[in-house]
Protein backbone atom coordinates (compact mmCIF):
# COMPACT_ATOMS: atom_id res chain seq x y z
CA UNK A 1 0.00 0.00 0.00
CA UNK A 2 1.45 3.23 -1.79
CA UNK A 3 0.71 6.35 0.81
CA UNK A 4 0.94 9.66 -0.81
CA UNK A 5 3.35 12.11 1.58
CA UNK A 6 3.72 15.06 0.09
CA UNK A 7 2.81 18.51 2.02
CA UNK A 8 -0.82 18.61 0.47
CA UNK A 9 -1.61 15.14 2.01
CA UNK A 10 -0.56 15.75 5.54
CA UNK A 11 -2.11 17.65 8.05
CA UNK A 12 0.32 18.60 10.82
CA UNK A 13 -2.57 19.49 13.18
CA UNK A 14 -4.31 16.32 12.51
CA UNK A 15 -1.14 15.39 14.82
CA UNK A 16 -1.56 17.66 17.88
CA UNK A 17 -5.24 17.16 17.61
CA UNK A 18 -5.44 13.00 18.28
CA UNK A 19 -2.63 13.23 20.79
CA UNK A 20 -4.59 15.83 23.01
CA UNK A 21 -7.63 13.60 22.51
CA UNK A 22 -6.20 9.95 23.59
CA UNK A 23 -3.84 11.65 25.59
CA UNK A 24 -0.69 9.57 23.69
CA UNK A 25 2.46 10.47 22.63
CA UNK A 26 2.49 9.23 19.35
CA UNK A 27 5.73 9.64 18.49
CA UNK A 28 6.57 6.88 21.11
CA UNK A 29 5.47 3.79 19.07
CA UNK A 30 8.93 3.01 16.92
CA UNK A 31 6.42 0.19 14.44
CA UNK A 32 8.14 -2.84 15.81
CA UNK A 33 4.41 -4.53 15.07
CA UNK A 34 3.45 -6.16 18.33
CA UNK A 35 0.53 -4.73 18.43
CA UNK A 36 -0.47 -5.97 15.07
CA UNK A 37 0.53 -9.44 16.01
CA UNK A 38 -1.91 -10.08 18.59
CA UNK A 39 -4.66 -8.34 17.23
CA UNK A 40 -7.66 -10.27 16.87
CA UNK A 41 -9.14 -8.54 13.75
CA UNK A 42 -6.03 -8.06 11.64
CA UNK A 43 -7.01 -10.85 9.26
CA UNK A 44 -9.54 -9.32 8.35
CA UNK A 45 -9.05 -5.37 7.82
CA UNK A 46 -6.60 -3.53 5.07
CA UNK A 47 -4.57 -2.10 7.12
CA UNK A 48 -2.89 -3.36 11.23
CA UNK A 49 -3.01 -1.35 14.37
CA UNK A 50 0.47 -0.02 13.89
CA UNK A 51 -0.25 1.17 10.43
CA UNK A 52 -2.58 3.75 11.75
CA UNK A 53 -0.40 4.74 14.48
CA UNK A 54 2.22 5.74 11.06
CA UNK A 55 -0.49 7.23 9.39
CA UNK A 56 -1.13 9.62 12.40
CA UNK A 57 2.27 10.14 12.60
CA UNK A 58 2.57 10.83 9.19
CA UNK A 59 -0.28 13.67 9.64
CA UNK A 60 -1.91 11.53 6.94
CA UNK A 61 -5.40 12.40 8.22
CA UNK A 62 -7.66 11.70 5.51
CA UNK A 63 -5.92 7.80 5.02
CA UNK A 64 -6.53 7.74 9.10
CA UNK A 65 -9.73 8.42 9.19
CA UNK A 66 -11.03 5.88 6.29
CA UNK A 67 -9.81 2.76 7.16
CA UNK A 68 -11.10 -0.12 7.57
CA UNK A 69 -9.25 -1.15 10.88
CA UNK A 70 -9.84 2.09 12.85
CA UNK A 71 -14.12 1.31 12.72
CA UNK A 72 -13.54 -2.79 13.24
CA UNK A 73 -11.42 -2.50 16.31
CA UNK A 74 -12.76 -4.79 19.10
CA UNK A 75 -11.35 -2.30 21.95
CA UNK A 76 -9.73 -5.65 23.37
CA UNK A 77 -6.70 -4.07 24.12
CA UNK A 78 -4.42 -6.60 23.50
CA UNK A 79 -2.48 -4.03 21.84
CA UNK A 80 -1.89 -1.64 23.93
CA UNK A 81 -1.22 -4.56 26.64
CA UNK A 82 2.25 -5.57 24.26
CA UNK A 83 3.29 -2.25 23.54
CA UNK A 84 6.80 -2.10 24.93
CA UNK A 85 7.06 1.63 24.79
CA UNK A 86 3.40 1.97 26.72
CA UNK A 87 1.47 3.58 23.67
CA UNK A 88 -2.10 2.98 24.47
CA UNK A 89 -3.07 2.10 20.86
CA UNK A 90 -6.79 1.47 21.22
CA UNK A 91 -7.19 5.52 22.97
CA UNK A 92 -5.84 6.54 19.58
CA UNK A 93 -7.92 4.51 17.40
CA UNK A 94 -10.72 5.44 19.53
CA UNK A 95 -9.61 9.35 18.91
CA UNK A 96 -9.28 8.83 15.37
CA UNK A 97 -12.99 7.26 15.04
CA UNK A 98 -14.46 10.41 17.42
CA UNK A 99 -12.70 12.83 14.78
CA UNK A 100 -14.14 10.92 11.60
CA UNK A 101 -17.43 10.92 13.45
CA UNK A 102 -17.48 14.58 14.52
CA UNK A 103 -16.63 14.95 10.61
CA UNK A 104 -18.67 12.97 8.99
CA UNK A 105 -16.04 11.51 6.81
CA UNK A 106 -17.31 9.53 4.00
CA UNK A 107 -16.21 5.87 4.27
CA UNK A 108 -16.46 2.94 1.32
CA UNK A 109 -15.98 -0.28 1.43
CA UNK A 110 -15.43 -2.41 5.07
CA UNK A 111 -15.45 0.76 6.75
CA UNK A 112 -18.48 1.68 5.50
CA UNK A 113 -20.44 -1.09 6.60
CA UNK A 114 -19.33 -1.08 10.33
CA UNK A 115 -20.35 2.04 10.68
CA UNK A 116 -23.27 1.93 9.29
CA UNK A 117 -23.87 -1.93 11.64
CA UNK A 118 -22.70 0.51 14.46
CA UNK A 119 -25.00 3.17 14.21
CA UNK A 120 -27.98 0.80 13.28
CA UNK A 121 -27.16 -0.93 16.49
CA UNK A 122 -27.09 2.56 18.40
CA UNK A 123 -29.72 3.73 17.34
CA UNK A 124 -31.76 0.64 17.88
CA UNK A 125 -31.14 1.22 21.82
CA UNK A 126 -31.77 5.13 22.04
CA UNK A 127 -34.75 4.36 20.33
CA UNK A 128 -36.17 1.38 21.91
CA UNK A 129 -33.80 1.40 25.41
CA UNK A 130 -32.55 -1.81 24.26
CA UNK A 131 -31.44 -3.88 21.23
CA UNK A 132 -34.39 -4.68 18.80
CA UNK A 133 -33.34 -7.23 16.41
CA UNK A 134 -36.14 -5.90 14.21
CA UNK A 135 -34.91 -2.25 14.82
CA UNK A 136 -31.34 -3.24 14.42
CA UNK A 137 -31.89 -5.48 11.13
CA UNK A 138 -34.44 -2.99 9.27
CA UNK A 139 -32.06 0.17 10.28
CA UNK A 140 -29.01 -1.79 8.74
CA UNK A 141 -30.87 -3.04 5.76
CA UNK A 142 -31.98 0.08 4.89
CA UNK A 143 -28.74 2.44 5.53
CA UNK A 144 -26.46 0.08 3.76
CA UNK A 145 -28.52 -0.31 0.68
CA UNK A 146 -28.58 -4.28 1.57
CA UNK A 147 -32.29 -4.32 1.51
CA UNK A 148 -32.89 -8.17 1.35
CA UNK A 149 -29.94 -9.16 3.64
CA UNK A 150 -31.23 -11.95 5.76
CA UNK A 151 -34.67 -11.19 4.23
CA UNK A 152 -34.15 -15.27 3.57
CA UNK A 153 -34.27 -16.25 7.12
CA UNK A 154 -36.78 -13.86 8.93
CA UNK A 155 -39.26 -16.35 8.95
CA UNK A 156 -37.15 -18.95 10.16
CA UNK A 157 -36.86 -16.21 13.32
CA UNK A 158 -40.01 -15.23 13.11
CA UNK A 159 -42.04 -19.06 13.65
CA UNK A 160 -39.11 -19.86 16.30
CA UNK A 161 -39.52 -16.78 18.23
CA UNK A 162 -36.30 -15.35 18.00
CA UNK A 163 -37.89 -12.09 16.98
CA UNK A 164 -41.10 -10.36 17.11
CA UNK A 165 -42.69 -8.10 15.04
CA UNK A 166 -43.26 -5.19 16.81
CA UNK A 167 -39.96 -3.89 19.18
CA UNK A 168 -40.44 -3.42 22.77
CA UNK A 169 -39.82 -0.33 24.80
CA UNK A 170 -38.48 0.67 27.82
CA UNK A 171 -40.28 3.36 30.26
CA UNK A 172 -38.39 6.26 30.84
CA UNK A 173 -37.06 6.38 27.33
CA UNK A 174 -36.56 10.10 27.20
CA UNK A 175 -34.20 9.86 30.00
CA UNK A 176 -31.66 7.27 27.87
CA UNK A 177 -32.42 10.02 25.22
CA UNK A 178 -31.24 12.58 27.26
CA UNK A 179 -27.96 10.50 28.41
CA UNK A 180 -27.41 10.19 24.11
CA UNK A 181 -27.98 13.83 23.78
CA UNK A 182 -25.44 14.55 26.32
CA UNK A 183 -22.92 12.02 25.12
CA UNK A 184 -22.84 13.24 21.77
CA UNK A 185 -22.46 16.85 22.91
CA UNK A 186 -19.56 15.97 25.19
CA UNK A 187 -17.40 14.29 22.40
CA UNK A 188 -18.43 16.84 20.07
CA UNK A 189 -16.89 19.69 22.61
CA UNK A 190 -14.03 17.00 22.93
CA UNK A 191 -12.87 16.82 19.59
CA UNK A 192 -13.22 20.57 18.83
CA UNK A 193 -11.55 21.20 21.66
CA UNK A 194 -8.42 18.83 20.38
CA UNK A 195 -8.71 20.60 17.03
CA UNK A 196 -8.27 24.11 18.64
CA UNK A 197 -4.57 23.02 19.72
CA UNK A 198 -2.20 24.97 17.30
CA UNK A 199 0.56 22.84 15.30
CA UNK A 200 3.14 23.99 16.96
CA UNK A 201 2.12 23.33 20.47
CA UNK A 202 3.13 19.17 19.27
CA UNK A 203 5.65 17.59 20.76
Amino acid sequence: MKWDLSDKSRVDSFIAQVERLSGQNVSDCYQCGKCSGGCPVVADTTLAPNRVIRQVQLGLKHEALTNDLVWSCAGCYTCSSRCPEGVDTVRIIDAVRAIALHEEVRLNGGAAAVRTFYRAFLDSVRDFGRLSEVGLMGGYNINSGRFWTNMAKAPWFLLKGKIGVTAHRVSNLDRLRRVYERIHELDGKAVADAGAQRPEEHH
